[in-house]
């Protein structure tokens, strides 16, 4: 198979047949619905042809990610397919290079994807960095459970999405690889969120939102009908209590609960009962894409303070290669020029550094860090204290 024959473009409307089957094979995506297949502001869609032939295909969003308290440019990969006819003939990796190339010439510092071939992906310098978690409970874990005094509950109208939105925003913020939902990629109306739910229940104390619940209802009742919370975030303990006992309320009619998080919220310091089940696991990746940027994009511990010689060999992204200094100084950041001596690092390990909440002796062992001094480490840790990263949104 010669390299020559191949072409990479932007698709568009009329590729939208060719897209969508291509989905329907690769992901189990229904065919001939081509209404999935947008084209837009902050959407970059790119295939590798053969000839007139879509042999592979793979999507690059614009979104924002929250680390250190900042907003970091980030592309959110997804939809990379490649027809039957030509896997491992290399054409993933030469469709990646170009979508990873191209989403740093137009501003992104960091990709971000969920994987299905981790080998592919891991050899383009991604590493997992967290996790999407869908969970499973009896509604009897939740019995007991009541709405604490001085907190009320009810339901959200569109006057509240605003407020819901901010509250998100707070979270979000304190925490780490959490998507903004705003820009491009996120474009509902409030009166397009209220409705996506069947319900969006709201805990309030003096009168503050503190806490919301986004919940879908399951058909029927009985052994198989279930509540889900697509969203269940709160401030403080009696909002996570009291939005708990919410759906723990559907217990006469629905055996199981459902809900969606992080692996990390503070969710399961509430439950009072046992039976939590984790279904579905979404390993999530991260790649530094512009080690400089990335460094000064993100917030970092204002405890971390000092530099570090860095070393990186990273040939899909040559700009990243060198002898560096990471300078910490208040909560910011720099990459200056720097000599060969320090901890030397593979682009997996950058990308565990940058998200943060795992200690350089963990890297050493999994052979993504090497060499440096005590104090080297020492200020590493420091710089990647931060919370352990999560993600809510699946794309």
């Amino acid at each position: 198979m010669h390299a020559d024959r191949f072409t990479i473009r932007p698709l568009d409307e009329d590729d939208a047949p060719a897209s969508v089957a291509m989905s329907a094979e690769a992901f189990g995506n229904r065919r001939g619905e081509t209404s999935s297949f947008t084209l837009g502001p902050g959407l970059w869609r790119w295939g590798l042809f053969d000839g007139d032939v879509l042999a592979a295909k793979a999507n690059d969003r614009a979104y924002e990610s929250w680390f250190g308290g900042r907003r970091v440019p980030t592309a959110g990969v997804a939809g990379v397919a490649v027809a039957p006819e030509y896997r491992s003939a290399g054409l993933a990796r030469r469709l990646m290079t170009h979508l990873l190339h191209t989403a740093r010439d137009r501003g992104a510092v960091i990709a971000t994807l969920f994987r299905t071939a981790p080998a592919l992906y891991r050899g383009l310098g991604f590493e997992q960095v967290a996790g999407l978690v869908d969970a499973e409970l009896p509604a009897s874990a939740l019995a007991g459970l009541q709405v604490p005094d001085g907190t009320t509950v009810r339901r959200a109208g569109l006057p509240d999405v605003a407020g819901v939105r901010e509250l998100y925003d707070r979270v979000a913020r304190a925490g780490s690889g959490l998507l903004t939902r705003d820009g491009p990629a996120f474009t509902a109306t409030d009166p397009e969120v209220l409705a996506a739910f069947d319900g969006l229940t709201l805990a309030e104390q003096d009168g503050t939102v503190t806490g919301y619940l986004s919940w879908r209802r399951g058909p029927g009742y009985g052994a198989d009908a279930w509540p889900a919370a697509v969203d269940l975030l709160a401030e403080t303990g009696d909002a996570h209590r009291a939005l708990l006992a919410v759906l723990g309320s559907f217990a006469g009619v629905t055996p199981t609960i459902r809900l969606r998080t992080t692996g990390t919220d503070p969710v399961h310091w509430f439950i009072r009962g046992g039976g939590w089940r984790v279904t579905e696991v979404r390993p999530y990746l991260l790649r530094v894409l512009d080690l400089a940027g990335a460094v000064a994009a993100r917030g970092w511990p204002v405890t971390a303070s000092g530099r570090v010689g860095l070393t990186v060999h990273d040939p899909l992204c040559p700009w990243n290669s060198g002898d560096h200094n990471l300078v910490l100084d208040g909560g910011a950041g720099r990459l200056e020029p720097g000599s060969a001596g320090g901890v030397t690092m593979t682009p997996q390990g950058l990308a565990v550094l940058f998200a943060g909440g795992v200690p350089v002796a963990t890297l050493r062992r999994a052979g993504l860090v090497s060499g440096g001094t005590a104090d080297d480490e020492a200020l590493l840790d420091a710089a990647a204290a931060g919370p352990t990263p999560g993600i809510l949104d699946y794309f």
